[in-house]
């Protein structure tokens, strides 16, 4: 075996080059600066009465500098400069009495009074989505914040009665403030993302209201009421604000950080995942694909996918797979007026060679002839670091030709320590086939790790292409055939 270490990848901001996003929008603001963006963020609130007072409140505090947390780590845990016109990202957020749609609490409590969990679902959703549609048909909002009761949440994520209150289910399908800083991601796994859990009722909630409310073209923001009172087990407050107001600043068009050109050929990378109809009866595919450096790209509804009787793995036929890059790259070269000179394809899943032959067809018709085919997959297997840390992230080790350790968790030198709760594991990066030597591919891989804007603490796990094609399929299996899915990511994020 042979280990490489690769270097922490940089971002491209205003006017200059980070490692980190807080660190490089504080020092030379977002990277669209000086590009039409959003300078002001007409936002609408909805949700029970005092939920709305509560979040409102927050926004108004938020605008303002929020200390940093107590740490040794001060670059772990920077102060918050303030969402504001003056510093960072240059932005304000904007509203006024018509952009905020109270719920009663009568009307909220009536919504509750059910017995099965499919009905309080489908209240609760009505709910919020009558004010949403009235703000779309009536105001230009940019974003749609939906504030949700605490007092209320664990019947929201539960799904039963106040009488019959259920357990705490998974917060960190909520972010905005939930999921405790570095702590070890808790997602499902990539190659698994076809099978939720019946328990997870908390993401059930969040993908049937996205997916309902995507007709109306208007990205939402889910946030629990607390977000002003943190709890012990959240985030501190300079951490919620960094990471909610880069959410919303991209989900409002802004691009908050760019990849660097050293990865641009041009290149188009394409993430696809899978999961399965919501009856349950069939497995479908997602595709997330990111156009360019800014993180843009397009969101399609996948073609049927079958479970290979050999690996357990859902895999598509040469047609399937020929048919879904054919839209994709046609949706790329509309939207972005030229073809890649380069495509790297992720995925979930092995290439079994039906489907690589579909896939190596679709690009030969745009004559693209770079093409990289990646399979990012987990794997229990671990190294064992001489120090007391555990190894570095972007450490690689060659097993052979075709199969890398990569570590995209892992002690952060930038960091100068390892923001995780549990001991991280590598993921595994086959080749199928590639054109662009290896080291470059998992470099690929290290830097889109880094291109979610859900959270600003940059040492994610997977890529973006992965993460992306998974929250899609979350939320597509909600969605009707007959409504069109919304390209864009911000919608489902």
């Amino acid at each position: 075996m042979t280990s490489h270490f690769l270097p922490e990848p940089e971002l491209i901001f205003a006017n200059s080059l980070h490692v980190c996003p807080k660190a490089g929008m504080k020092e030379s603001g977002v990277y669209d600066l000086d590009q039409i963006r959003p300078d002001s963020i007409k936002v609408a609130v909805v949700g029970l009465g005092e939920s709305v007072d509560k979040v409102l409140e927050w926004l108004r505090v938020a605008s303002l500098p929020l200390a940093e947390k107590k740490s040794n780590q001060p670059t772990l845990f920077p102060p918050f400069p303030g969402f504001n016109a003056a510093n960072t990202f240059f932005s304000r957020v904007v509203y006024d009495e018509t952009y905020i749609r109270k719920i009663t609490n009568t009307v909220f409590d009536q919504a509750l009074t059910t017995t099965t969990h499919n009905e309080l679902l489908e209240n609760l959703v009505n709910l919020y989505l009558t004010e949403i549609a009235f703000i779309a048909k009536n105001k230009r909002a940019d974003v749609i914040i939906c504030a949700l009761p605490e007092k209320h949440i664990q019947v929201i994520i539960s799904g039963e009665t106040e009488e019959n209150n259920g357990t705490t289910a998974d917060e960190d399908t909520l972010k905005n403030g939930v999921q405790a800083a570095g702590a070890e991601e808790t997602e499902k796994e990539p190659h698994e993302a076809d099978e939720e859990p019946e328990n997870e009722v908390e993401k059930n909630f969040r993908h049937l209201l996205k997916a309902r409310a995507m007709q109306y073209g208007i990205p939402l923001q889910l946030v629990r009421d607390r977000i002003g009172k943190p709890t012990r087990e959240m985030q501190d407050p300079a951490t919620i604000a960094w990471n909610f107001f880069t959410a919303l600043y991209y989900k409002a068009g802004g691009t908050p950080w760019a990849l660097s050109r050293r990865y641009l050929k041009p290149v188009c990378f394409a993430g696809i995942s899978f999961y399965k109809s919501l009856d349950g009866k069939e497995l479908q595919t997602s595709i997330a694909q990111i156009f360019n450096e800014f993180g843009k790209g397009v969101i399609l509804r996948g073609t049927p996918a079958i479970l290979d009787k050999d690996d357990r793995q859902p895999h598509l036929d040469a047609e399937a797979a020929y048919q879904l890059l054919l839209t994709s790259l046609t949706e790329y070269r509309q939207a972005m007026g030229i073809t890649p000179s380069r495509l790297v394809l992720h995925k979930t899943s092995n290439f079994k060679p039906a489907e690589a032959a579909g896939f190596t067809r679709a690009a030969s018709e745009f004559k693209i002839d770079n093409l990289d085919m990646v399979t990012l997959m987990p794997t229990d297997v671990k190294l064992m670091r001489k120090h007391q840390y555990p190894p570095l992230r972007g450490t690689c080790v060659e097993l052979d030709a075709r199969n890398y350790l990569l570590y995209t968790r892992g002690s952060v030198e930038y960091f100068r320590t390892y923001p995780g709760a549990y001991v991280p594991s590598p993921i595994l990066v086959r080749l199928f086939r590639n054109d662009e030597n290896a080291l470059t591919i998992c470099e690929e891989v290290l830097a889109l790790t880094k291109m979610n804007w859900n959270n600003t603490q940059f040492d994610r796990k997977w890529p973006v292409t992965i993460e992306c094609a998974r929250k899609v399929g979350d939320v597509m299996k909600y969605l009707p055939e007959n409504v069109p899915p919304q390209i864009r990511y911000s919608h489902y994020m």
